[in-house]
């Protein structure tokens, strides 16, 4: 039967490669939308910008899906986390379900039933946000699950984390109703609506880099 600690280091390389491609992709994501703003240029353009973002932004959330499911697993395998072998293996049959879930919503987007999809997915993460909260706040204060301080404080970064990427959607939301009008002609509330979303994109996206200097902070430094 293979050592289960020897898949230690490629999950550590698999987790760390997760988190590249999450803020790789956000960058993406953030330029690309910067041009889709632009009332400059024909609607057509501006709505393959938007197009090209919404097939970038499938790589951080995928990459947002994989951190916790390869984390739980790394953290449990260096004694970080109380977590049976039941527990480890309903994570990794969940985070599969979420990620098939979240390549669903992409695929069907733009459809009656990728709506659908969408809502259970924002419901699963305001879930997934009380959870981890509960958790961090449960362990830091000693008595929680999770054996190592640092980690528990992640726990809080990846929620907070979780609640701006479903603040950030409501401006891509207001982008789709924006292009909606603006393919029957030019609007200029449709116009204010979409630079209205750029502004508000870019100051979550500061404080969402922000906070995921911290995350990478708290599990390379591991201060407390």
């Amino acid at each position: 039967m293979p050592d289960p600690t020897a898949f230690y280091w490629p999950l550590v390389f698999l987790h760390v490669l997760a988190f590249a491609y999450w803020l790789g992709g956000d960058f993406g994501v953030y330029v690309t939308g910067g041009y889709v703003a632009r009332a400059d240029l024909p609607v057509a353009e501006r709505l393959r910008f938007l197009e090209a973002l919404m097939r970038i932004d499938i790589l951080p959330r995928t990459g947002i899906v994989l951190l916790p499911v390869i984390g739980l697993q790394v953290a449990a395998l260096r004694g970080a986390i109380a977590l049976p072998g039941w527990a480890l293996a309903c994570s990794w049959t969940l985070g599969l379900a979420w990620l098939l879930l979240v390549w669903s919503v992409y695929r069907r987007r733009g459809t009656p039933f990728g709506e659908t999809l969408q809502i259970v997915d924002v419901r699963l993460r305001m879930a997934l946000i009380v959870v981890l909260v509960a958790v961090g706040l449960w362990s830091l204060a000693g008595d929680g699950p999770v054996r190592e301080r640092w980690l528990a404080a992640k726990f809080l970064t990846y929620a907070t984390l979780l609640g701006i990427g479903l603040w950030l959607r409501t401006v891509i939301k207001g982008w789709v109703v924006a292009f909606a009008a603006l393919r029957a002609g030019p609007d200029p509330a449709a116009e204010r609506l979409i630079a209205e979303g750029i502004r508000r994109g870019r100051r979550g996206a500061y404080l969402f880099w922000a906070m995921i200097g911290v995350t990478a902070y708290l599990g390379i430094a591991k201060p407390f």
